[in-house]
């Protein structure tokens, strides 16, 4: 057995070529995070003049996988069938907690304790982390998931970071965030000049490290160009759960509050506390449709400690209950 030692970087370079990658899919897999694992390998090959990577795709039973755009995408073996694989990376959609299997679970196991180097794009980190995996590993989780990620997950380390690598593990906040960790995991491998040659070959400009952020920043997102209300609107968005009080706000930018009220109203069209509310108000949405919580649980996890203040403000801002909108959620019932 190989030593588990080293970290999953060690593990991928020292292996033989070509580093042989296993990539794991789920029904509804969002199709841009799978071709984002897949196509740097093809490119790696093309560039590289031999067969650097070889790739099998694996489903549960062997059976075609449907994407969440409805294609259907054929698997080359099932997990009882796959072959020996450097890497194995689970690509899953947003109805990830519909695929907790014992059989999965039972397999991801004996693929660690065989040293197999285990990979999570997209919501692949919960079935990881389900597997009991991730507990107190550093792992990349999308940020519109990381609360639920956190309350479901307590003993994991969240982190905002595009993608994390701790031990034998890599994970994904997803996207085109995959392309960037496929092309660190090919530099690491066989060296930044391969790398980049890839990155240049997709008008890939820049080669994003882990240590990069997940979101788009609030002068992007919001049109803006003064740096301290971009400053006040990122504190915020990363205080939804735990609200900061405007006072505290004004003194972190050294403003006082009528001048960040000033900012709001000038370049938003809206108070601070509109604006905060606002954004909690998107995340409740968000985790009604897309996650099984409890209504008290997301109203926690949106700063109110009171499900009937929740709702309340909720229907004024949506016009609609909390429970109507969960009836029209999209997560599959089991």
């Amino acid at each position: 057995m190989k030593t588990q030692a080293a970290n999953a970087l060690e593990m991928l370079a020292a292996a033989a070529e070509p580093i042989s990658i296993g990539i794991f899919l789920l029904r509804n897999f969002p199709f841009m995070t799978f071709a984002a694992a897949l196509d740097p390998l093809r490119q790696a090959n093309r560039l590289a003049g031999r067969a650097v990577f070889k790739w099998t795709l694996i489903s549960i039973d062997g059976a075609g996988v449907m994407a969440s755009a409805g294609t259907v995408m054929p698997v080359d073996c099932s997990i009882d069938a796959m072959p020996h694989c450097d890497l194995v990376m689970v690509c899953a959609g947003l109805d990830h907690a519909s695929h907790y299997n014992p059989k999965v679970f039972a397999w991801l196991r004996r693929l660690h304790r065989q040293a197999v180097v285990l990979g999570a794009i997209s919501t692949g980190p919960f079935l990881l982390a389900q597997a009991g995996l991730l507990d107190g590993r550093r792992c990349a989780v999308h940020w519109e998931l990381l609360p639920l990620f956190q309350e479901e997950f307590p003993r994991c380390i969240v982190t905002n970071e595009i993608f994390a690598v701790d031990g034998l593990f890599i994970t994904s906040s997803g996207g085109t965030v995959t392309l960037d960790m496929m092309l660190y995991i090919i530099a690491a491998c066989r060296g930044r000049t391969l790398a980049a040659g890839i990155s240049d070959q997709f008008n890939h400009p820049e080669i994003r490290q882990q240590n990069a952020f997940q979101r788009m920043t609030p002068q992007s997102r919001f049109s803006i160009r003064h740096t301290k209300l971009a400053e006040v609107i990122t504190a915020m968005e990363d205080s939804i759960q735990n609200p900061v009080d405007l006072q505290v706000l004004a003194r972190r930018v050294h403003m006082s509050t009528r001048q960040i009220e000033r900012l709001f109203m000038s370049h938003l069209g809206k108070t601070p506390s509109a604006f905060y509310t606002d954004l909690r108000m998107t995340r409740a949405r968000d985790l009604l449709l897309r996650t099984d919580l409890s209504i008290s649980a997301v109203a926690q996890i949106c700063g109110y400690m009171s499900s009937t203040h929740f709702g309340r403000t909720y229907r004024a801002h949506f016009g609609v209950t909390p429970r109507t909108t969960r009836n029209e959620g999209l997560v599959p019932k089991n």
